[in-house]
């Protein structure tokens, strides 16, 4: 998505991208029979809000992400598993464990020691990237309350769905695959795209909570690889030093979480 910014605007990539994601899902939706109907009026209300969410996190993330490191950017995204820990904690009445306390605090931790604020950094689309965690942790939080007999690719389907028609309305001009010169690049997002939301739906809806979410620190471990490569990023000491206080985190609470049947 980066690569491409510099060629076609932010929501003709989105609509692109879109297109397809929307084709693979209702593809795989089809062939597992999967019902396109929701009945209950609570659920499309919950499947329309996360979609709108999905959108606005979507948009505000891309233009952090365009005009910042991949690592910086994506190390702003590590306060989501405390957003969403305490979200949890509050609003949905799961009683916390001392370890998972210590896990996403260390973890946040290691997020901030990477952020710091003030730093030269970061500039002014770190407010759309803090936008975007907002928007995200909010997402996974109504996702919880989802009628566990809804298929996860059903909530995914119209995620992609809603935020290609949105991208289309927005999208000044129409572009096509054959006048954009990596579309291969716009392949490839739409696959990891797509496992992306079916998974991340998934997750949030059958496992607990306070413990998927510490896993999301992993997405800083996999920004600073891929912005060293394809960019030429090369992380600052604080950076690999917050980094590694983020794995001890996850190595902590999935060592703790090992012996949990539901785990």
């Amino acid at each position: 998505m980066k690569f491409l910014s510099s060629e076609i605007s932010m929501f003709q990539i989105t609509f692109l991208r879109g297109l397809l994601v929307t084709l693979f899902l209702f593809s795989y939706c089809y062939f597992t029979k999967a019902s396109f109907f929701i009945r209950a009026w609570k659920d499309r209300f919950v499947v329309t809000l996360r979609s709108i969410l999905e959108v606005v996190m979507t948009y505000t993330f891309l233009a952090a992400l365009f005009n910042m490191n991949v690592a910086n950017a994506n190390a702003i995204l590590q306060l989501i598993p405390l957003m969403v820990f305490f979200g949890s904690f509050y609003f949905l009445r799961q009683s916390p464990r001392t370890y998972e306390w210590i896990a996403v605090l260390v973890g946040c931790l290691g997020a901030i020691i990477i952020i710091r604020p003030g730093a030269s950094d970061f500039n002014f689309f770190t407010i759309h990237a803090l936008i975007a965690v907002f928007c995200l942790s909010a997402r996974d939080l109504i996702t919880v309350r989802l009628n566990k007999n809804i298929p996860s690719n059903i909530v995914a389907f119209y995620s992609a769905l809603m935020l290609t028609l949105a991208s289309f309305l927005l999208s000044e001009e129409t572009v096509f695959f054959a006048e954009v010169n990596n579309s291969l690049f716009i392949f490839y997002t739409a696959i990891f795209v797509s496992i992306g939301y079916i998974a991340s739906v998934a997750a949030m809806r059958f496992g607990e909570v306070t413990f998927v979410s510490p896993f999301r620190y992993t997405a800083l471990l996999w920004a600073m690889g891929m912005g060293f490569v394809f960019f030429g990023e090369i992380p600052k000491f604080t950076t690999f030093f917050g980094g590694s206080l983020i794995i001890l985190a996850g190595i902590y609470i999935f060592y703790k979480s090992r012996e949990n049947k539901n785990a």
